[in-house]
Formats: C-alpha cells, sequence, structure tokens
C-alpha cells in the first residue's frame, strides 16, 4: 500500500464510511418539527413509516407486479406496467427490483416502437454477414460472381456455384438466380434429376406474369381447374411464393411429369415461361451439340 494512500485514509478516514452508507432523505418530525435524515429504503421495498428521533425508516418488501428500481423513499412501489404487444417477447420478467422488458420475437425488429418483420432478400440477393436483431433490420446484398441466391429469405447468404466434376457436365451456367446444373444429356433427356434442375432454373431471374404462374400450377397441380380459374382465392398472390408452390411439386414429380411438364411450359399458353425454358436448351444445346432435347 503506497504512502499517498495511507495519507489519504488518515487524513479523511470518513470517506470510505460515507461511500458505503444507505443514502437518506430529508424529514422533519411532526411531533418535535427536527429536521431529520431518513435512511431510503432499498430497491425491491418502499416506505411504509418515516424515520424518527428513535426508529429508523421502516421498508416493506413491494408487492406482486410491482418493483422500485432505486433506493428510494416512495409510499407505494411502482406497477410493472410494460406489457409485451403484438410479436413482441418477454426478455427480462418482471420482478421487485425492474419493470418487465419486451424485444421483437425472432424475425422482427423494432422500428419506431412497433416490431415489424425483417425484410426478406429475393431471388439474387443474399443477407451480409449480420443478419437481422431485434434491434436493427436484415442488410441484403447482391449476389457476386460466382454465388446464387434462388429464394426470398430473410436469414439465408449468398451461396458458391457448385463445381461440375467427374461425367457430370455443365449443362446450365449458373447465375445470381440459380446454381450451376450439372449432370448428363441422357439424364436431362430422361426426366431425370437434371431436368428438374432445367426446370426450376427457368422460373427464376424473370419477370414472368403471375397469369402464367397460375395457369401453369392450375395445368400442372389443379389439373380440373385448368379452364376456369376458380380456386385463386388459395393461391399466394405474390410471383414469389407462386414459384415456390411450382418448386414444391417439382422437388416430387417423376420423370414422367417432368418431361410433360416441359412440353406443357413451352406451350403458346405460357409464352413468358416457354421464352425462358427455349433460351435455356438452346444454352445447354451450344455447350453440348450432342444433347437430345
Amino acid at each position: 500500500m503506497s504512502m499517498l494512500y495511507l495519507s489519504v485514509l488518515l487524513l479523511f478516514p470518513g470517506i470510505l464510511l460515507c461511500a458505503a452508507e444507505d443514502p437518506t432523505y430529508e424529514h422533519q418530525d411532526r411531533t418535535t418539527g427536527e429536521i431529520l435524515q431518513c435512511k431510503q429504503c432499498k430497491p425491491g421495498t418502499y416506505r411504509t413509516a418515516h424515520c424518527t428521533a428513535t426508529k429508523e425508516t421502516k421498508c416493506v418488501p413491494c408487492p406482486s407486479d410491482h418493483y422500485t428500481e432505486l433506493w428510494n423513499y416512495l409510499n407505494r412501489c411502482l406497477y410493472c406496467n410494460n406489457f409485451c404487444s403484438q410479436n413482441q417477447e418477454v426478455e427480462i420478467e418482471c420482478s421487485a427490483t425492474n419493470n418487465r422488458v419486451c424485444r421483437c420475437k425472432a424475425g422482427f425488429y423494432m422500428m419506431e416502437d412497433f416490431c415489424v418483420r425483417h425484410t426478406e432478400c429475393g431471388p439474387g440477393h443474399g443477407v451480409q454477414a449480420i443478419v437481422g436483431t431485434p434491434k436493427n433490420d436484415t442488410v441484403c446484398e447482391k449476389c457476386p460472381k460466382g454465388n446464387f441466391s434462388s429464394s426470398s429469405s430473410a436469414s439465408d447468404q449468398c451461396v458458391k456455384h457448385q463445381v461440375c466434376s467427374g461425367e457430370n457436365v455443365m449443362l446450365l451456367q449458373g447465375s445470381a438466380f440459380h446454381d450451376t446444373v450439372c449432370g448428363t444429356c441422357e439424364s436431362l433427356a430422361n426426366g431425370g434429376d437434371d431436368l428438374r434442375a432445367v426446370l426450376s432454373a427457368s422460373l427464376t431471374g424473370s419477370r414472368i406474369p403471375r397469369r402464367d404462374l397460375k395457369r401453369l400450377i392450375h395445368k400442372i397441380i389443379h389439373k380440373d381447374q385448368e379452364d376456369d380459374f376458380t380456386g385463386d382465392s388459395a393461391l399466394p398472390k405474390q410471383r414469389g411464393p407462386l414459384v415456390d408452390v411450382i418448386r414444391v411439386w417439382l422437388a416430387q414429380a417423376t420423370s414422367e411429369q417432368l418431361k410433360q411438364l416441359a412440353k406443357t411450359m413451352r406451350n403458346s399458353q405460357f409464352s413468358s415461361i416457354g421464352t425462358k425454358l427455349e433460351s435455356i436448351f438452346d444454352e445447354i444445346k451450344q455447350r453440348n451439340p450432342t444433347c437430345s432435347l
């Protein structure tokens, strides 16, 4: 211990004692008129009686759903009046020493006192290194060259294109919207997974009208509704979710269904989709002249 520190303690012995003392407040005794220094009540308690010349301040614990956060001489505790609203959850529950603290639920962030859903990064875009938090929105970035994102997500980042190897050749070069499609011409012609991947790629990256997407859904999923559009109310209204409906069907379709779909998509009824698919097939033929499509 330094000589300077010892000197301070000797000169001011009351410093440590004062720092450790409970805070006080002034109160005038009604009987004697004397101004008293009453001890305050610690957090989690409140005052039920002032001190007197012979008695200390009387403090009692806060009742349920009430609190005092600081040293005080309140005559009642504060009510835990912070209730979590829609899209919020409790972060810290009400206790004798604190009010309830709420935060936005997963997938939401606070904006002007309301919890708003995180922004979804659309196809061709991914989430930056830091995803959205209860306090900050998702930040999206365009997928750099050699990376892609085929879905709308508030948490997924762009993914690198796969590299074709072995017997699998590059059937379709990757874009910002879909992965590189690797496979064989035989699998493509026979309606295998390679055709499934090519058909899925044909639905990305282009502004296909929602009407064409709905027609295609009725044609391949609701065959009994292909002429009239009863049942449209059950379909998503946005383009992205409509594409997702088709992709779900693609994931479980048989090889024969995939080949039939390829023919259907090239039908003049679906000009925008057919144009995109023909462009993809032309690209595959140029890269692999022996492919029979």
